[in-house]
């Protein structure tokens, strides 16, 4: 840490720490309307954003994410179109459960595979050696 000849040391700070702290009040801030709004039956708290929501997406790979959205817009569309209960019907549910517990226990496999050095199966799909760990 660089020092003065007099006085306390200079605190240098990351480039990203400012803007770190502006978005924490910010969204501190959003969350505290968010929560006033509810308190008050406001018809507009549900427009309101959630901090999760935005903790998701920050936490989650673009795949899972877009994953999610395409899901979201099928079971909406499943639910508008087709569903007769007016969506008391969770069969669209429990099979997207399983896809996503599915695609968990894979990865799992996957990394203990990777871990004890077995490679790629197959580089269907890969084009050019874009992806990781294909030898094309």
């Amino acid at each position: 840490m660089p020092r003065r000849s007099f006085g306390p040391p200079v605190v240098e700070v990351a480039p990203g720490q400012k803007i770190t702290v502006l978005f924490a009040i910010i969204f501190g801030v959003i969350a505290s309307v968010k929560v006033m709004a509810a308190q008050h039956n406001r018809p507009y708290t549900k427009w309101i954003p959630s901090g999760i929501a935005f903790t998701i997406g920050f936490l989650n790979t673009p795949s899972f994410s877009l994953a999610r959205l395409i899901g979201g817009i099928i079971e909406y569309m499943y639910h508008k179109r087709i569903a007769k209960s007016g969506g008391a019907d969770i069969r669209l549910i429990v099979i997207a459960s399983g896809f996503v517990l599915g695609e968990g226990v894979i990865s799992m496999i996957s990394l203990v595979l990777r871990t004890y050095g077995v490679g790629v199966a197959s580089c269907w799909g890969c084009s050019g050696g874009i992806c990781t760990g294909c030898p094309a």
